[in-house]
């Protein structure tokens, strides 16, 4: 400091300390960017990822594949997540962050053909035989009693392939009679007092699977157990066909209502002497969408009028609703959303007229009794001058894609704090145009379909013989506009869709304090609720809230499951509060007999609301929705997946938008979108491209001709060689390894065959956590496998090399990972995909220029808009020459030199505002070859000659 800004006033020594010793701030050069599909978390979005332990939680743990189980509840486990393994190789080394973006189906704007939409649809065509059937079929439960008309309340939804189709069997509840024809559409009376029905399925071969079943979770054959629930059986491309006398199946059970069906019952048995009927559920089975964000119903307001007879819940003030921040089916099985804590204004008609409440985000299956809160939001009002304003505290922006630009555009006001969920408040509240007084104080439930008479229509049966039964298979001839098709002998039936449930009373499951009990969505089961289960939620409770198709999305074929209101509870006599719809407007409710705060003041302030609608927009019945058998086959405008990964890629293209220094997707080959990867990190010029290449092994889940003949899987060395070489790609920016590796997944325990892409991953990250970036992640001392340079474990190879295939493969520029009887497995090579040869046909050297050229961008930077002076340029020198001597000095460089001045920057350029420098560089090359000569002398030669 100098002296002069000292300020003297009396006599006396002054002092003051300068610290020139501060280590200026090391800058961790960027990592990877991931793409891959994941189990859950943020989607088609760029996210940082900091430790592997910060991706456990955000995407979920690694897939490692080929799991049993129920894939439609408990997702897809069958294909394995490479992107997960390829995070977990990186981020062991601890050398920085991971951007990770989880791709979603997203079809392209203009797609065109059923192969260009996103979701997924069964197959099936016109009902002109019994061969072409297929489509949605629904199981309807009906109580028992006389009438012409009875209550069918779905219980279960069988997704049929072209050529299957379902049929019940048994006793006909009009005639009395075992069933001779007409199967699908008669009303069949339950077997025993479970009840329990028995279906038959048929197979474009005309075998029938025979089964009984019934809605018993805890029976052997509760309808889950005894029926296939894996979409991707109906996968003729991947699962090999061959009916049900081989294990395979054309059809699969998708949804199923267990809870719903014991509370339609009555008596959580189901009652005795029900009935069952299967209708044909149109256009369920079409499900072709992009990926969809769930949502809650709309937040509404209390009833601040007197006329309390008047009251419904669609004449309050709608308040606001909660959207996940992605898009996806995870938050809505996972997450709910609880208001609680209202309290309203003491002083409303001054400063402050606005009361608050807390926002809760919960786990999905805690209960009232143990709250798992993952997030909470207190004081929030409705005040948009307020710093407690509900959508400031939350956020409210939303990320679209724009299809003309090609980028990620944010919306809204302000930036989100919740890790999982955004704010949209109505439009009078953002304008500050509502009553202040106004709380949230019910909301609607989930959206599900009207109820619909069925009506009957022309059937044409056709027989075939089961064990000696003639049993009818009916068609569906698609009437419009009914949903259901299908002859009903007697009986008419009116057909309900599924409710979740609901907490009724704030005494059930036994709170210690009943103002603990949260009204509205219950995620117990019915049994649960009436004290006759074990306490556990209900296991199918995401089926409730799954996407209503896209052709149903109008207001005329929807209604809400339930409309709560903390409006409508009611204090008993005995001081038990619970909940009844309609109580206010028959006066019998608290606040019918006070005010809104009179219920305030009795504690009873809180509600839960689920999310419901949100949608992966993937091919439920693909393995892997982006393999490369499918990815190959037409372009972006007719084929969702391919249009996806593209768009996931474009993404990224803009280096100031997302930084990185590699990227990768593990497992993608399709050389189309591969070389778009390598075009957009060369448009870049930051980063390199680590891709695999198609021949070198081809996983289970890309066809038929691999699923069950792991011979097939592996490739050769020449036709991977004459494979890459056929695409002639020419560019320093991209690289790629032969062949696959099998990994030990650590959490899982399983073995996994993997792409090379992850261990080189891996390999890169370990290799510069122990020398620098630009020393070549290959070798013995940084590439070997067997000893955890890939940081995860590595024990095996697709196909172990020789050393003739390991010239062939490095002439081709692809690297080969070798196998040696001492050193075990290591990555042999570090070529780029440059096919002239230069400095940058190492991956070392690229590597290198890459980070040298971001750092020196850095400090060019700082003097723009600066004065055009030597002082500026030397200020720009006195930052990079240091720099490039630190690179020289730690063996990235051999030599380099910085010209910045008259001669560089000349009075033409100075008039253009510009500054012009060059920076020669002499890379540090790789050691790949040594030559040793050993000559053998006679015994009298010396060896100074």
């Amino acid at each position: 400091m100098s002296v002069r800004k000292f300020k003297f006033v009396s006599p006396g020594v002054f002092v003051k300390e300068i610290d020139n010793s501060q280590l200026p701030a090391v800058d961790t050069p960027a990592g990877p960017i991931i793409f891959g599909r994941l189990p859950q978390g943020p989607g088609m979005r760029p996210v940082k990822i900091d430790s592997f332990s910060d991706f456990v939680q955000t995407f979920g743990n690694p897939i490692p594949g080929k799991a049993t189980g129920d894939v439609w509840r408990d997702g897809n486990h069958q294909g394995t997540t490479y992107a997960s393994y390829a995070a977990q190789a990186y981020l062991r080394a601890d050398v920085g962050s991971i951007t990770v973006m989880r791709l979603l189906g997203e079809a392209n704007a203009d797609a065109v053909n059923p192969d260009g939409y996103a979701g997924w649809q069964t197959v099936q065509s016109p009902a002109t035989a019994v061969s072409d059937n297929g489509g949605a079929y629904g199981i309807f439960i009906c109580q028992s009693g006389s009438g012409a008309t009875k209550s069918g309340h779905l219980g279960a939804i069988f997704y049929m392939d072209s050529g299957s189709a379902l049929i019940l069997t048994g006793t006909v509840a009009h005639t009395g009679t075992a069933i001779v024809s007409g199967g699908a559409a008669g009303l069949f009376e339950a077997a025993s007092d479970t009840p329990e029905w028995t279906a038959a399925i048929s197979n474009s071969t005309g075998e029938i699977y025979k089964s009984s079943f019934n809605f018993d979770r805890n029976s052997s054959r509760f309808i889950r157990n005894v029926f296939n629930t894996n979409p991707q059986t109906v996968n003729s491309a991947v699962v090999p066909s061959g009916g049900f006398s081989n294990g395979e199946t054309e059809y699969w059970l998708g949804e199923s209502f267990e809870s719903y069906i014991a509370e339609k019952m009555g008596d959580g048995t189901l009652g005795t002497s029900s009935y069952a009927v299967v209708l044909a559920v149109k256009e369920k089975d079409d499900q072709r969408q992009d990926s969809q964000l769930a949502h809650t119903g709309w937040f509404f307001s209390q009833d601040l009028s007197s006329n309390t007879g008047s009251y419904e819940a669609s004449k309050m003030k709608d308040l606001f609703r909660l959207h996940a921040r992605d898009a996806g089916s995870w938050l809505q099985n996972n997450l709910k959303v609880s208001i609680q804590d209202l309290k309203y204004s003491r002083n409303a008609a001054g400063i402050n007229p606005f009361g608050s409440f807390t926002v809760l985000l919960r786990k999905a299956d805690d209960t009232d009794n143990v709250v798992e809160v993952i997030e909470r939001y207190s004081n929030c009002n409705l005040n948009p001058n307020s710093d407690n304003y509900i959508a400031r505290k939350i956020g409210d922006r939303v990320v679209n894609w724009n299809t003309t630009t090609k980028v990620l555009q944010e919306l809204g006001t302000y930036a989100n704090i919740s890790k999982y969920i955004r704010v949209e408040v109505h439009p009078d509240v953002e304008n500050g145009q509502i009553d202040p007084r106004l709380l949230p104080f019910g909301v609607y439930g989930p959206e599900k379909l009207i109820d619909i008479a069925a009506q009957p229509t022309a059937m044409s049966p056709t027989s075939v013989l089961y064990n000696g039964d003639d049993i009818a298979l009916s068609m569906c001839t698609s009437p419009a506009p009914n949903l259901f098709s299908g002859t009903l002998p007697t009986y008419g039936l009116t057909c309900s869709f599924p409710d979740t449930q609901v907490r009724i009373s704030a005494s059930a499951g036994a709170l210690t304090n009943p103002q603990d009990a949260y009204f509205g969505l219950n995620v117990s089961s019915y049994l649960e609720i009436t004290g006759e289960g074990s306490n556990r939620p209900d296991e199918g409770y995401g089926d409730y809230l799954y996407s209503i198709p896209p052709n149903f999305r109008d207001s005329t074929n929807l209604t809400y499951q339930w409309i709560v209101s903390l409006d409508d509870l009611i204090l008993t006599g005995s001081n038990v509060v619970y909940w009844q719809s309609g109580s206010r407007s028959d006066g019998d409710s608290i606040t019918a007999g006070g005010t809104y705060q009179t219920l305030v003041d009795t504690g009873y302030t809180r509600f839960t609301s689920p999310f419901y609608d949100g949608f992966d927009g993937l091919d439920i019945i693909e393995i892997e929705p982006f393999r490369n058998t499918l990815l190959s086959e037409g372009s972006t405008l007719t084929n969702y997946a391919q249009n996806t990964i593209r768009r996931a890629i474009d993404t990224v293209a803009d280096s100031e938008f997302i930084e990185c220094n590699m990227m990768s997707m593990p497992g993608l080959t399709d050389a189309t979108l591969t070389e778009h990867m390598i075009q957009v990190c060369e448009d870049r010029g930051d980063a390199l491209a680590i891709i695999d290449i198609p021949g070198a092994y081809t996983p289970f889940s890309e066809g038929t001709a691999y699923y069950s003949n792991a011979a097939n899987r592996v490739g050769t060395v020449s036709s991977t060689v004459s494979t890459l070489e056929s695409r002639q790609i020419n560019s320093s920016y991209g690289c790629t390894y032969y062949p696959w590796v099998q990994i030990k997944d650590t959490i899982n325990g399983n073995l996994v065959w993997v792409p090379p892409s992850i261990i080189a991953l891996g390999t890169f990250a370990s290799s510069e956590a122990v020398s620098e970036l630009w020393f070549a992640p290959a070798g013995f001392n940084r590439g070997g496998l067997t000893e955890g340079s890939a940081g995860i474990p590595v024990l095996n190879v697709t196909y172990r090399l020789t050393s003739k295939d390991r010239d062939d493969l490095y002439e081709a520029s692809i690297n080969p990972i070798a196998s040696f009887p001492n050193e075990g497995l290591v990555i042999f090579g570090q070529k780029t995909l440059q096919s002239v040869p230069s400095a940058l046909d190492r991956i070392n050297v690229r590597r290198m220029l890459i980070y040298v050229k971001k750092q020196i961008s850095l400090m060019a930077s700082s003097i723009l808009f600066d004065p055009n002076v030597q002082v500026t340029w030397n200020r720009f020198k006195s930052q990079a020459e240091p720099f490039l001597s630190s690179v020289q000095t730690r063996l990235g460089i051999s030599e380099y030199k910085l010209v910045l001045d008259k001669s560089t920057t000349t009075p033409d350029l100075v008039d253009q505002n510009i500054v012009y420098a060059k920076i020669f560089l002499k890379p540090t090359r790789a050691i790949e070859f040594i030559a040793i000569d050993f000559i053998i002398t006679n015994t009298g030669a010396g060896f100074e000659d």
